[in-house]
């Protein structure tokens, strides 16, 4: 597609474009994207959904760091909270558990009972890995007794999506709907996968009308300039990060050597060394010993 190449999915403003918009093919794919993502299958699955924060264009003018959410409504009064990061800069576990909470006491008015609160789920898709405790990809929490496991109550479920654990099927023919979801956020807007993305819209009508409109997103060149001025913040915070903990990783090693000349120097003293000496040895001054 030359300079109007499809934008990546994972970038939150691209993401939010692609399923957080009002028209009805946006509320499609994302409604197959949840089912697929929560598992719900039969009378469970979520038939409509509402856009608690549909996507405006206005809305990020001038602010490259604001959290691009999704929020949502279901049919059956249940909300979820979608957001995709690509850096770890953040405690992610206690930031998901304060958004769920954010979003559950939104559920409820001062006047109501608190039987009124409605189920809150947190979906969080990430380009990083913060659970170490597994190899799985998608892990789920919820509220449960200790020991016998029941939960307390339905109400707090939290996900995570670690795409770098995912690794797609070769035969996108035996894929999941949640492995072909995540197969097309991880891989498109890579020029080398345009193979792989043929036959994902080959296999699925939802992913089929997802890449349409991800085509026309990505040919939208206001829409495009944005995207770049997030990466580019995105690509800015990341260097900040890496240059303070190389400066940091300096400065230890820095105060480490000078904590071990001392050391040294208290041990020669110890010793009834003249401080002529132990000045030579250890290159501190004279009058730096005599201070210790």
């Amino acid at each position: 597609m030359g300079e109007n190449k499809l934008l990546s999915p994972l970038n939150d403003i691209v993401f939010k474009a692609l399923f957080g918009r009002e028209e009805k093919e946006s509320k499609i794919i994302l409604i197959d994207f949840l089912n697929a993502i929560l598992s719900y299958k039969g009378e469970d699955k979520i038939v409509e959904i509402d856009h608690l924060n549909p996507f405006n264009l206005k809305e990020f003018k001038g602010d490259k760091g604001s959290i691009l959410d999704l929020k949502v409504k279901t049919e059956k009064d249940e909300r979820i909270n979608i957001e995709v990061q690509v850096n770890d800069e953040d405690d992610f576990r206690k930031r998901s558990l304060y958004y769920w909470s954010k979003m559950y006491g939104e559920t409820i008015s001062e006047s109501e009972a608190y039987m009124t609160l409605k189920k809150s789920i947190v979906i969080n898709i990430m380009d990083f890995i913060i659970i170490d405790e597994t190899d799985r990809y998608h892990t789920e929490y919820k509220i449960l007794e200790t020991e016998d496991h029941f939960p307390l109550i339905d109400d707090l479920s939290i996900h995570y999506i670690e795409l770098p654990k995912f690794n797609s099927k070769e035969d996108i023919e035996y894929m999941e709907a949640v492995e072909l979801w995540l197969t097309f956020l991880k891989n498109t807007g890579r020029s080398e996968t345009e193979d792989l993305l043929t036959c994902l819209v080959e296999r699925s009508e939802t992913i089929k009308m997802a890449k349409e409109m991800l085509e026309r997103i990505s040919a939208d060149e206001l829409l495009r300039q944005k995207y770049y001025a997030r990466e580019k913040a995105r690509l800015d915070a990341v260097s900040r990060i890496k240059y303070a903990e190389i400066k940091g990783m300096e400065k230890g090693r820095k105060e480490g050597k000078e904590e071990g000349k001392i050391e040294i120097a208290i041990k020669l003293m110890k010793m009834k060394m003249p401080l002529e000496d132990i000045a030579e040895i250890t290159g501190l001054s004279e009058e730096e010993l005599k201070r210790l």
